[in-house]
């Protein structure tokens, strides 16, 4: 009998491990992509250092960055940024008539309407339709006067940004490709450079004639061959020599640049480690699904996937930190990238302790999400490598408070999904109570870590705020909010800990007092944008975060209810009390 059990053990474990083969072959079968298929002449190219928004950068950087913010993704229509970017400079009139630009805001498309295609517009109308000039011209003036902008105004200004973006990219207003030889930190030469005499001037006074003129003529060589054909060996050759040009002319200037670090931003760029870590957190949580949690089987199969998906989510960090030279404490982007990197940390903490599969599941569930987020919005969550504001540099205190405080945000993400798993498994089936409370321990540790990480981070904003501002506490927004998630969480570990609360309103407490947290993280910045911390504020998305949390409420309110009518369903056929 046993042996016949442990063949149809055996046999239902291999249908698994194949059905699992196969899901995840489909999932993650490579698109195909324009970038596997990059000509030599694009990858000469990617690899120009050039400069643009105060920082030194390879041009596919710059070309993704770009394409981003003008079409709203990485590439259009199969074609990749850099190529893209340079039939910009090469054919300007002929892509300023294209649809590029997509209308995402309603009242902008109503008033575009007939000039819209697929509800994209081309920067050709953007630039001269005389009543949206008008009115980028009233919403300017108010910027200027530091006034505060309606949302109509703001979706005026950035869709105009993104139509003069284009054309200063085809004018050659942007960006930068020579160095001032005195200050490599300046604003660099653009391709105007050739063409305004007074820029002349300043080009002749920095460098060796011949070597601008070298740049100029292999420049002009390159656009007319890119023109006429631009995946022929003669593009290749001149994009070499244009490079090439390039580079004698830093070399001439004594510009040193660290090749190493745009190496690896190169590598970066390519690799989008962050999309293939969510990739990897998936797949990993489809095996717990499927396997049925099962440690032995996690262990050999589910578990490698989301410790890959870990590995190369740090390697993607790590990258990122490099290149930017700094910690992530920028802008939104970085915050959920770090942040889902810290929900899984903790989850591998947990997991040494107490074997529990349930713990990397609900922190591949939660990463998951996070980084989809982060790599599905880039109009709210702009993830291009930015420099740090002048607040942010230097400031050592302000730097640990911030990965102190967004550390704390990770275990709280960690406990909000084991309390969404506690909360289901108690409306299910509340009779487990040994498993539920197990469930419930693994829930209580992530709480505490998280509440010692927020408390010691405030503290730490404290010491900050009185280094810069002169006063320890100022009831600033930021601040309010901070003490705000701080307390909500501690009234939840009192409650436990004095028996206000059973293993059921601990769970649902904790997903609810998540709530204060986004309130913390993303509602003070990007909902009430006021306050001292105005370096981190932006806009957008908040219908969509209002939307989910309510609707989180909803889920936990009918899992509270199945689990009462359990309860009473249970204890009525005389089970006993639970």
């Amino acid at each position: 009998m046993k042996e016949a059990r442990g063949k149809m053990e055996e046999g239902r474990f291999k249908i698994q491990f194949i059905l699992c083969f196969f899901l995840l072959s489909s999932f993650f079968s490579l698109p195909s992509s324009a970038h596997a298929g990059l000509s030599d002449t694009i990858d000469i190219l990617d690899r120009i250092p050039i400069q643009h928004n105060g920082r030194v950068k390879p041009f596919q950087s710059f070309a993704q960055e770009t394409s981003l913010h003008i079409t709203g993704r990485k590439s259009y229509e199969g074609i990749p940024a850099t190529q893209l970017v340079w039939n910009w400079i090469t054919h300007p009139e002929f892509w300023n008539a294209k649809p590029l630009i997509p209308v995402v805001f309603r009242p902008l498309r109503k008033e575009f309407s007939v000039m819209l295609v697929d509800n994209k517009i081309s920067p050709e109308m953007v630039s001269s339709y005389q009543p949206f000039l008008d009115q980028v011209e009233q919403a300017g003036a108010k910027q200027r006067k530091k006034q505060n902008l309606t949302v109509l105004e703001k979706e005026v200004l950035a869709l105009y940004s993104k139509a003069r973006r284009f054309n200063d990219i085809g004018s050659g207003v942007e960006p930068g490709w020579m160095p001032h030889p005195e200050n490599s930190r300046q604003a660099w030469f653009t391709f105007q450079a050739f063409a305004k005499p007074e820029e002349q001037i300043a080009l002749a006074k920095s460098f060796p004639d011949q070597k601008t003129d070298q740049v100029r003529n292999a420049l002009q060589n390159l656009i007319e061959a890119y023109r006429a054909n631009p995946s022929s060996d003669e593009t290749t050759q001149k994009a070499k020599q244009f490079s090439q040009a390039l580079s004698e002319l830093r070399e001439s200037g004594k510009i040193a640049l660290d090749q190493k670090v745009l190496d690896l931003e190169i590598i970066y760029d390519r690799l989008h480690p962050f999309g293939w870590a969510w990739k990897f957190y998936a797949a990993a949580l489809l095996l717990f699904i499927l396997l049925g949690l099962s440690l032995r089987a996690s262990n050999k199969i589910a578990l490698p996937f989301f410790i890959t998906g870990f590995l190369i989510h740090s390697y993607g960090f790590y990258l990122r930190c490099v290149v930017a030279g700094r910690p992530p404490v920028t802008n939104m982007y970085e915050s959920l990238v770090w942040v889902s990197w810290a929900i899984c940390f903790f989850s591998l903490i947990l997991f040494a302790v107490y074997k529990s599969s349930v713990l990397p599941a609900a922190a591949g569930a939660v990463a998951t999400l996070a980084l989809i987020v982060a790599e599905t919005f880039p109009a709210v969550l702009d993830p291009s490598v930015s420099p740090l504001v002048p607040v942010l540099r230097s400031n050592y205190w302000l730097t640990i408070h911030v990965l102190t405080i967004t550390l704390s945000y990770g275990a709280f993400a960690l406990a909000w999904g084991i309390g969404h798993v506690v909360v289901v498994a108690h409306a299910m089936n509340p009779e487990k109570d040994e498993r539920n409370q197990m469930l419930a321990q693994y829930l209580y540790r992530a709480v505490q870590i998280g509440v010692i990480l927020l408390a010691t981070g405030t503290v730490l904003g404290g010491v900050w705020a009185n280094y810069s501002w002169g006063r320890f506490w100022g009831w600033d927004p930021k601040e309010t909010w901070a003490l705000i998630a701080l307390l909500g969480y501690l009234t939840v570990l009192h409650g436990r800990f004095v028996g206000w609360l059973d293993v059921f309103g601990l769970a649902a407490a904790s997903v609810i007092a998540f709530a204060g947290v986004v309130m913390a993280w993303y509602g003070v910045n990007f909902v009430l944008a006021a306050g001292l911390h105005s370096y981190g504020f932006g806009g957008g998305g908040a219908p969509y975060v209002l939307g989910a949390v309510l609707l989180d409420f909803v889920l936990i309110g009918a899992l509270i209810w199945r689990y009462r009518h359990r309860v009473k369903e249970i204890t009525g056929k005389g089970i006993g009390q639970v």
